[in-house]
């Protein structure tokens, strides 16, 4: 009998993947975490650069944690239209081969309007678009690659936008568990803008003190896959990116978790990795001296990157599954203090005679 995905996630996991979504152009996505969060009769909060956290709090004094995911993936902005003729500037990564020729989707009042590049990308990342019809005003107009919304097909997930609205698809997944089963926790999660072009709502959370002190962060993202970090073997503890590593306790901790629920399920499957592929929101945390701890879902066609044409993003529906347990576990038990405890008691006893051989041999040998 092959992996089943959990009702509840796949549902989700249609609803989100499917939103359009684009650099500061978040909106779609921000208005179904909230009409979510409010179904639930959880707390929202908006920062006033637009990130979002939902807060569940059940039980006395339980302790804290917070989980994040980016609301945004590559997309472009219309900044200039004469009649079906656009001018655009493209907002995060993309492959440049792929311009002139793909197939776009604008987005013009919420109703998408098909399109076809028509120029290479400049130096400013500025090309031209030819769309089907008149888009009028380009006040909050954006797009994307003309790609599926998303397909779920046994163990795949196909989406042009994995990246990163997985993340967000497993946090509210995590509240909507923690809410059915009224759970003891005290859980957040956080929804974050516009990084895909530099951290940028990240950083305006950081500016805010929109996080709280002294508990335990975990970024979520979809990155690239990578030899020990493969697609179908499930979540990756990702120890860093290109630019830093991540706190040694926190991972020590999501480690013992996630053996915790090997053990109980012989679906639930983790890896490893320190993730080089790109960079993530969890650097800057870091830099910011805050403690962080990092999943993630091994992705290909990164950035709908695909060998001659944009093409879906993918990922394995048991990692992302994994990864939603081990954010659960997470949420129930959370990191705190000093972890490392355990795991410092376990090498100190394993070699404690042997150091006794080494005291006495290098007393003969003096």
């Amino acid at each position: 009998m092959g992996f089943s995905l959990d009702t509840g996630l796949r549902k989700i996991a249609r609803d989100v993947m499917a939103l359009p979504t684009a650099p500061y152009f978040e909106d779609v996505v921000a208005s179904y975490v909230r009409r979510f969060a409010t179904r639930r009769k959880l707390k929202v909060k908006a920062d006033r650069f637009g990130n979002l956290v939902v807060r569940y709090r059940n039980g006395k004094k339980p302790p804290k944690i917070a989980v994040a995911a980016h609301m945004d993936h590559p997309g472009f902005e219309v900044l200039q239209a004469d009649g079906k003729a656009l001018k655009a500037r493209w907002l995060g990564g993309c492959d440049r081969q792929h311009f002139p020729g793909a197939r776009v989707t604008v987005m013009v009042d919420g109703s998408p309007v098909n399109g076809v590049v028509t120029t290479e990308l400049d130096d400013e990342k500025v090309f031209s678009v030819k769309a089907q019809k008149d888009v009028g005003s380009v006040a909050g107009v954006y797009g994307m690659w003309r790609l599926k919304p998303v397909v779920i097909e046994g163990d795949r997930i196909k989406s042009r936008a994995v990246d990163n609205l997985a993340g967000c698809v497993t946090i509210l997944h995590v509240l909507d568990r923690l809410v059915r089963d009224e759970a003891k926790a005290d859980f957040r999660g956080v929804f974050t803008r516009a990084e895909e072009v530099g951290f940028v709502g990240a950083a305006g959370l950081v500016q805010d003190q929109g996080l709280p002190k002294k508990a335990p962060l975990i970024v979520l993202e979809a990155s690239m896959a990578l030899p020990g970090a493969e697609i179908g073997k499930g979540v990756v503890i990702r120890v860093g990116d290109r630019l830093s590593t991540f706190d040694p306790a926190v991972e020590y901790t999501m480690t013992l978790q996630a053996q915790a629920l090997e053990r109980l399920s012989e679906e639930f499957r983790y890896q490893r990795q320190l993730m080089s592929g790109g960079a993530c929101e969890a650097s800057l945390y870091v830099l910011h001296g805050m403690t962080v701890g990092a999943l993630a879902l091994p992705l290909g066609n990164y950035h709908n990157q695909g060998k001659r044409r944009p093409a879906e993003e993918e990922i394995s529906a048991s990692d992302l599954q994994s990864m939603s347990d081990l954010c659960f576990a997470l949420a129930l038990d959370p990191p705190a203090g000093e972890t490392r405890g355990p795991l410092k008691k376990r090498l100190d006893a394993s070699t404690k005679k042997k150091r006794k051989r080494l005291l006495a041999q290098r007393l003969r040998d003096s």
